[in-house]
């Protein structure tokens, strides 16, 4: 308890000496200058599956998302401002809704970047893994939102539980995107390390919560953690001709409370990747590893460690990018019934930029979620296509 009350008070404390450090005699009378730009899609999806029954073919899903970043420059140097990113986003039953899930204060100079607000974590927004700029902003989980609910792979399932993710996610985000403070390095021969520090991943905004929160004897898990930190660092350099990029993460923070009879573990994550580029060429991959963060590690009941791994390759020629990706997940199984699943996806898409800020995109995906329960077992294929609008 001690080390971490240490480890927040150091990270808030460099976070403080640095902005210090920068401001110096700032010009408190300095012009803000307010950029917007942002970015949209439409896909449509069609899926042929196993466990359909009850389950339409096709869907179609869209989002739009508008930045908003006031920034100003001191006379030292120091440039200060904001960030709010707004989503046109959930939608179900005509239940339209916006909402903001970047709203933060940063300051930057020779010290780096530090940013104070809601924002994700330092692995979230610099993790390597495998390339594949023929998804969504590179996005490599998304093909599971068209499973649908009868595999359990969304927000039912450990991994989401206790990650706040898909089975498949790459990144180390258990925080939730909930009021942080950050801090980027400069970078030093390719070299950038970072941290952050989260009081409580479910608190964001304006929202006050010093509750400690308690788990309960039967459940399977809970993803609340509070005094999360993070430390982490990237790399990206040419050598060559060649590109270079690789990050490394580990995460760490308290679980929930036990009661008698109940053994939620802290947690304890990590995550690696890299990537190599030649000549329009790129390879490589990531291994995320949540451990038993989260769970109710009880005899018998959900001992099954989260963990997924992906590799890929792609390649690019002009406007065109064409790219491979295998991913493979696994956890607990079900937070109802014990055991462990395994979730197996093969997938090829094609990108095309028709102008600069409009591409088109295709996607095929076939996934197989083997799990002990035979329930919940299932394998099928997507197809998806898609107009991003970046702007």
């Amino acid at each position: 308890m001690e080390a971490t009350i240490m480890n927040r008070y150091l990270l808030a404390g460099a976070a403080a000496a640095a902005l210090a450090l920068g401001a110096g005699a700032a010009n408190a009378q300095a012009k803000f200058e307010v950029k917007v730009g942002g970015d949209a899609y439409f896909e449509a999806g069609y899926v042929d599956q196993d466990l359909d029954s009850g389950l339409r073919s096709t869907e179609f899903r869209n989002r739009m998302r508008i930045n908003i970043i006031p920034s100003a420059k001191a006379d030292n140097g120091l440039e200060y401002g904001a960030r709010m990113r707004i989503r046109a986003n959930s939608g179900a039953n005509n239940a339209r809704t916006t909402d903001a899930d970047r709203a933060y204060i940063f300051a930057q100079g020779t010290f780096g970047q530090v940013r104070m607000g809601v924002t994700n974590s330092f692995n979230d927004e610099t993790y390597v893994s495998a390339p594949t700029d023929y998804l969504p902003l590179a996005l490599v989980d998304q093909v599971q939102n068209y499973f649908g609910p009868n595999t359990n792979i969304g927000g039912n399932g450990p991994a989401a539980t206790v990650t706040g993710n898909s089975i498949i996610w790459p990144s180390l985000n258990p925080d939730g995107n909930s009021t942080k403070i950050v801090y980027f390095s400069p970078r030093f021969a390719g070299l950038q390390l970072g941290a952050s520090y989260t009081p409580r991943n479910d608190s964001s905004g304006t929202d006050v919560n010093r509750v400690k929160p308690v788990g309960t004897f039967a459940g399977g898990g809970n993803g609340t953690y509070t005094d999360m930190v993070e430390v982490g660092a990237n790399y990206n350099n040419t050598f060559g001709g060649v590109t270079v990029k690789g990050s490394a993460g580990y995460y760490w923070g308290q679980a929930v409370d036990n009661v008698a009879g109940s053994n939620y573990k802290d947690l304890n994550a990590w995550q690696v990747g890299a990537t190599v580029g030649y000549a329009g060429f790129s390879i490589g991959g990531s291994y995320t590893d949540f451990g038993k963060s989260g769970l109710n590690d009880r005899t018998g009941l959900f001992t099954e460690s989260t963990r997924n791994w992906v590799i890929g390759a792609q390649y690019t020629t002009g406007p065109i990018v064409v790219g491979a990706n295998y991913k493979n997940g696994k956890d607990a199984g079900s937070v109802a019934i014990s055991g462990d699943r395994e979730l197996q996806v093969y997938e090829i898409g094609v990108g095309y930029t028709v102008a600069p800020g409009l591409t088109l995109q295709a996607q095929y995906d076939y996934f197989d979620l083997d799990a002990e329960t035979s329930a919940l077992s299932d394998k099928g294929n997507v197809v998806l296509v898609r107009t991003i609008l970046a702007f």
